[in-house]
């Protein structure tokens, strides 16, 4: 028995020591993943992405306003153009660098780094690649229509460039031309890739292709004043490769009831009610008595049984003035990405340049229209109705074909901020005015561009100050380079 207890005993000893030398590695989780898996990475992003372009935020989101088809009563400044006091360069840098390029280039990487096991699994490996790299060029290509010139070669590594040079603006859309026909090219619509990680598709290639091909022809249109060659050559490609061609392949961002996952603008539109429609905007499509502000607008809010818009950028009374439609008070309501009425609109501004995209203007005019009321919800009755009016009809419509394209794509951009004030920037109509009350950084005109971030001006002043001589000043008045007119 003391044998027994003995040896008992000294076996406790020992374990005891054993403990204590790995006391360390009890604080670990073994069965934890240590670093974060590709396909989290990219939901990440997607979910950052999506809420860049949705969220109505004065902090975050000003260019509904910029475009005046809606105005904040309650935020002047912002409305006003003072992009500096909150430092709005900043919060887009935050979210597009960091909460959406770094996570889709650390996926990127990891996937480039791990091994396929077979023919399948590389082309999955490729696909997965592909959807990345799409994504990445749309970032890019957003930084680049915010700024002008911005950190892409020395981006993203502040290891090796802790502060990176600004690129130029042009060689940068040039670059991402390159890198997106090579991503079209890798794809294989016979395999999958990312599946329900993948918060837009599914993962489904075939809509990754169309989406890929209709974000070159809107890259190519963007191109068309300043590289006119290259532009056709893009904008005939990504046709004849497949581009969007109905409201199925729309790339969508789903929301849902939860407060962490709902659409942002319930906060702006009814948690916090700090938007009402501008008076700009409903004035046009009250004087064409056109049949989207049942949709675009509450019905509830009339006011003397008319939709009515607030002067833009003053001050304002909520309930004196029209508040947006109940579906975009909707927590569920999607986010959009990129859809099938742009695409629409951008082959009747391509057509009308002279590129070979298998119909007129005019045919695809009319096509985006309807496919924007359709999108809607209006009657197939009342699309008829508009269509025919004389000054909506392509033929006896106000305007230059430019000029009628560009109103229309302003009324399908509603809710749809940034592109609408991008492509307002390229197509240069409707006539906006600026308010009197504009910040005189303005120059009395609407902004065309949004300054660099404050941190940019102290953190990397060498690089923030050769790129701000580069673009010919850090104004909210210098163009961008393909906002050539």
């Amino acid at each position: 028995m003391r044998i027994i207890k003995t040896i008992f005993f000294a076996g406790a000893i020992l374990l005891s020591i054993a403990s204590c030398d790995n006391l360390d590695n009890m604080n670990q989780d073994t069965k934890a993943y240590t670093t974060a898996l590709p396909s989290a990475l990219m939901t990440s992003s997607q979910v950052n992405y999506a809420y860049f372009l949705t969220n109505a935020s004065v902090n975050s989101n000003n260019f509904r306003a910029y475009v005046q088809q809606w105005t904040p009563p309650n935020y002047r400044n912002e409305a006003n153009y003072d992009q500096a006091s909150r430092n709005l360069g900043n919060n887009y840098s935050i979210t597009l660098y960091r909460d959406v390029l770094q996570d889709l280039v650390n996926a990127k990487k990891q996937i480039s780094d791990s091994n396929a096991l077979g023919p399948i699994q590389q082309a999955e490996k490729n696909n997965k690649l592909a959807v990345l790299e799409v994504q990445i060029i749309m970032a890019y290509q957003t930084l680049v229509d915010i700024f002008g010139n911005v950190a892409y070669t020395e981006a993203l590594d502040i290891k090796a460039f802790p502060y990176p040079k600004y690129d130029d603006a042009k060689t940068i859309y040039l670059d991402l031309a390159s890198r997106l026909d090579a991503a079209i090219a890798s794809i294989d619509t016979a395999n999958g890739s990312f599946g329900t990680a993948d918060l837009i598709y599914q993962g489904n290639m075939a809509k990754w292709k169309t989406l890929a091909n209709s974000v070159k022809l809107k890259m190519g249109l963007h191109l068309a004043d300043v590289e006119p060659a290259k532009a056709k050559a893009m904008v005939e490609s990504a046709f004849l490769s497949g581009i969007m061609t109905s409201e199925a392949q729309t790339a969508l961002f789903k929301y849902f009831s939860s407060n962490i996952d709902m659409n942002p603008l319930y906060d702006s539109l009814v948690n916090e009610s700090q938007i009402v429609m501008a008076e700009p905007f409903v004035n046009e499509l009250n004087a064409k008595a056109d049949p989207r502000r049942d949709h675009f607008f509450d019905p509830a809010s009339k006011i003397a049984g008319q939709y009515k818009g607030a002067p833009y950028a003053e001050q304002a009374v909520y309930g004196n003035f029209s508040h947006a439609g109940t579906k975009l008070q909707s927590k569920t309501n999607p986010g959009v990405i990129f859809d099938y009425t742009e695409t629409c609109f951008l082959l009747a501004d391509a057509a009308n340049r002279g590129f070979s995209v298998g119909g007129t203007a005019a045919d695809y005019y009319k096509k985006g229209i309807e496919a924007s009321m359709k999108y809607w919800g209006v009657a197939d009755a009342d699309i008829a109705t508009y269509l025919a009016r004389p000054d909506v009809a392509f033929a006896t419509a106000a305007g230059t074909d430019k000029q009628k394209i560009a109103y229309q794509l302003w009324i399908a951009y509603y809710n749809r901020g940034f592109e609408a004030w991008t492509e307002y920037r390229r197509l240069d109509y409707p006539v906006l005015t600026a308010p009197t009350s504009a910040v005189a950084a303005s120059g009395g005109k609407i902004p065309v561009r949004v300054i660099y971030s404050l941190f940019d001006k102290t953190l990397n002043k060498a690089n923030y100050e050769a790129a701000s001589t580069a673009i010919g000043g850090d104004n909210m008045t210098t163009k961008i380079f393909w906002d050539k007119f």
